[in-house]
């Protein structure tokens, strides 16, 4: 277990996420991201397709949200919004009769204004060498407020193995990350177009699953839940439940965002849906309202071709 004076001795280097809207995860000197499954709870490290895969690298990018502490010069913590929503954290640690064991990281609702498994703070290496890639802001340990890290890992023989997340530091190289930068988009990203029915899907059509949404006229009454309209549909396609809500309401200019909590912050849905069957909240912001305008997206295209120039010779 790590001894008290190496805790101590990390100091927090918040400066790799200011001003920073959007950032990828990415193993020290390795090619692997941190990605959102798209079951949408569980989070996994892989690599990015170079050509295509929208859904993969949407997956890779993490909103940043910095808590507002005024009475620091910087924030000492920050929440990683992933593409449904959820944010990246780990079950709680407070009450549990085994605090000591490690536990899986996962996709979390924001359920409470102040959810300490979800909150992070980037720390030093103990490594005055310790180097990132050239398209990186810096290298760090991921430690969230129960004084849990983050750990990696670059197994080839097993790509979608979980992300635990240990309450000591051991091999410091494999919970080492390097925050890489992902740029806002100047424009509105299109929906996946949907897939073709094969003859397998039309002989063994998708189960039903339960979308409940609510209309922008509706945000102030969020927390009640007699204001979702529920809406069944089949399969994961986005662009395809985005047509059967416009039937519903009876308008088509509207940006699907996944309310993840009743605390968590709107996330325009980009990507298709998760695996999972469990009923996602959508809330609609019509185009050009002042909610809507404040959205912004990330630029997923340029994530794999920092990687690939950072790299070249």
């Amino acid at each position: 277990m790590e001894s008290l004076s190496n805790v101590l001795a990390r100091q927090p280097m918040m400066e790799v996420f200011q001003e920073v809207e959007f950032a990828a995860l990415r193993i020290w000197k390795s090619g692997s991201y941190l990605h959102a499954d798209e079951d949408g709870r569980s989070v996994y490290v892989g690599s990015l397709p170079r050509d295509g895969g929208g859904d993969s690298r949407h997956c890779a990018v993490w909103a940043v949200e910095p808590p507002i502490d005024a009475a620091a010069p910087l924030p000492q913590y920050v929440r990683l919004r992933g593409a449904y929503g959820r944010y990246l954290g780990a079950p709680d640690s407070y009450g549990s009769p085994l605090p000591f064991l490690s536990v899986d990281a996962a996709q979390r609702d924001r359920d409470r204004v102040e959810m300490d498994a979800i909150m992070w703070q980037p720390v030093t290496c103990s490594g005055s060498d310790v180097v990132g890639g050239r398209d990186a802001r810096g290298v760090v340990l991921l430690r969230d407020r129960y004084g849990r890290y983050l750990r990696g890992s670059n197994n080839l023989l097993a790509p979608r193995r979980s992300v635990p997340v240990k309450p000591y530091v051991v091999n410091e190289h494999m919970f080492r990350w390097e925050v890489v930068r992902v740029p806002v988009s100047q424009a509105r990203p299109d929906l996946p177009i949907a897939a073709q029915s094969g003859f397998v899907a039309a002989c063994f059509p998708p189960l039903l699953r339960v979308i409940e949404f609510v209309g922008e006229d509706d945000l102030n009454n969020i927390g009640e839940g007699d204001i979702w309209t529920t809406v069944e549909t089949r399969g994961r396609s986005v662009r395809l439940l985005k047509e059967k809500i416009a039937k519903l309401v009876g308008y088509e200019d509207f940006t699907m965002c996944v309310s993840a909590g009743r605390h968590g912050q709107f996330t325009p849905l980009l990507i298709d849906l998760p695996r999972s069957r469990e009923t996602l909240n959508i809330v609609l912001l019509r185009t050009n309202s002042e909610a809507d305008n404040q959205l912004i997206f990330p630029n997923v295209s340029e994530i794999a071709v920092k990687w690939i120039k950072a790299n070249q010779d």
